[in-house]
């Protein structure tokens, strides 16, 4: 069996998704409470919330393989918040509790501060029909 080479590193995959969580809380702050774009907006950041954490974990293993456990060890600590959140908001959108998810969007707004939301992408919704594919 041949290796799978991937030409993206992880840690662009994880920026691009947190440029795309910042995009999507910058139209939840517009938008109307409980409207079906707010659904898929938390929808959406549950979703990236997922794939940032099993990209952290991905890197944090192949540390480990190459014993740097302390390094793969702080990595994962420094991206615990993903876990959190992503366990916060999954539990809200599962009892329809969207007051509670958007305090968990509020939580994760503050982990987000930092990072720049692109202009370029500032009319694509990536969002758009998160809820139905839950």
């Amino acid at each position: 069996m041949s290796r799978v080479i991937r030409i993206q590193a992880a840690h662009r995959g994880r920026q691009q998704v947190l440029q795309a969580m910042a995009l999507a809380l910058r139209a939840a702050a517009s938008s109307q409470a409980g409207s079906a774009d707010e659904r898929d907006i938390l929808a959406f950041l549950e979703a990236c919330l997922a794939e940032v954490s099993r990209s952290a974990d991905e890197t944090a293993t192949a540390w480990e393989k190459r014993s740097y456990w302390l390094k793969a060890d702080r990595f994962r600590q420094d991206w615990l918040w993903t876990d959190t959140i992503g366990k916060c908001l999954r539990q809200a959108l599962t009892a329809a509790d969207f007051e509670r998810a958007r305090g968990c969007g509020m939580e994760l707004a503050m982990h987000l501060r930092q990072v720049r939301a692109p202009t370029s992408r500032a009319q694509s919704r990536p969002w758009a029909g998160a809820w139905e594919k839950r």
